[in-house]
């Protein structure tokens, strides 16, 4: 008889429990959990385009869960997050989107919940190709969730991007004339067409004036179009004379873009936001040694900086073909014979900065 009532006791202990485990999709009931996780995707990775709902979505999501999902955007491009459907506890159940690969990213926006004062899901942005989102619900009521869509988009112009501008200040420009010009092309013409921000297109600046000294601005001292135009604009007034910093050679444009992108950020790069370089070169190479030891550094821009490097000629008597070597592939080198038709190279140089990879490589 002991026997058969522990038998008994077993059995309705196992029936409690796995009751307890058991869900039922119905708006009217949804019978309580003590699992995280409950309807959660096991692989919480997703890429590019696509749609993340709620777990059970349509039907009640589980109380007391909680859920991850890591979003990759295209490479080159930020995520647009949206939801088509959104109805949670608003007070006690909310969605955090965080603009970054890791819970320790900025959080975007928290969307109900404790502390929040948004309730009605809208459309957003990141700045950053990566974003976390999570799902938290607490043990009491529980709604229909939401269904999320997220896409890989290009929110600013010509693209989300951090353009390092190599800014050409040496003697070899030949006249403060031709300076002054390349000087109004930049500050004028070529980035006004950019919407410059820190979480648009941030632009960092390097005035190479001599082959081992050159004045640079990070993201954060130009952070707007206004700054961009007015410190460019200055520089005028750092090299009064252009043809006094007579000791120049090439390859020091592109050691200073090399050291400028390095790993410490301390021009306020971003992670998770393809990197442009754009040289602007105004003669050829001194000789050979010059030209291999620039060709070093624009590889290395490309293998270990992971960045675009784009190569502006300025000027006549430039040895095209050599020098398009330099730049990140084949169709990213751009001349102009005259200082007077720089903006005719804008709308290339625009496609550069936002094209991938050509298929026949460079450096």
């Amino acid at each position: 008889m002991a026997n058969q009532l522990l038998l008994v006791a077993v059995f309705v202990l196992g029936v409690s429990a796995i009751t307890k485990k058991t869900l039922v999709h119905n708006h009217a009931k949804t019978i309580t959990s003590n699992d995280d996780y409950i309807g959660c995707p096991s692989n919480n990775d997703f890429y590019y385009n696509g749609t993340i709902n709620s777990p059970f979505y349509p039907y009640n999501y589980p109380p007391n869960d909680k859920c991850y999902y890591y979003i990759s955007a295209e490479p080159g491009k930020v995520l647009k997050i949206s939801f088509s459907h959104f109805d949670l506890e608003s007070c006690c159940d909310f969605v955090t989107i965080y603009d970054g690969p890791a819970l320790n990213s900025k959080k975007l926006v928290q969307i109900g919940g404790p502390g929040s004062n948004v309730t009605t899901a809208g459309t957003y942005y990141t700045t950053t190709r990566n974003a976390v989102v999570t799902f938290e619900s607490n043990p009491t009521i529980q709604k229909s969730g939401f269904s999320m869509q997220y896409e890989s988009v290009n929110n600013v112009s010509p693209c989300n991007r951090d353009i390092f501008l190599i800014v050409n200040g040496l003697a070899n420009v030949g006249t403060q004339a031709n300076f002054q010009k390349e000087i109004d092309f930049i500050a004028n013409k070529l980035t006004p067409t950019w919407n410059v921000g820190l979480t648009k297109v941030r632009v960092m600046l390097n005035l190479q004036s001599d082959i081992d000294y050159a004045i640079i601005w990070s993201a954060e001292d130009v952070p707007t179009n206004a700054n961009v135009t007015q410190e460019v604009l200055h520089m005028l007034d750092y090299i009064p004379d252009v043809t006094q910093d007579n000791n120049t050679d090439l390859e020091c444009l592109f050691r200073y873009a090399y050291d400028g992108l390095d790993d410490s950020k301390e021009f306020d790069e971003r992670y998770g936001i393809e990197q442009v370089v754009i040289v602007f070169v105004a003669a050829n190479a001194n000789d050979d040694q010059d030209f291999n030891e620039s060709f070093e550094f624009a590889h290395k821009i490309r293998t270990e900086r992971d960045a675009k490097l784009i190569l502006v000629g300025m000027g006549p008597g430039l040895d095209q073909a050599r020098l398009s070597k330099l730049a990140y592939a084949s169709g990213y080198a751009f001349f102009s014979p005259s200082y007077d038709n720089l903006s005719s190279l804008i709308p290339q140089i625009n496609n550069a900065i936002c094209s991938g990879l050509n298929s026949q490589c460079g450096p």
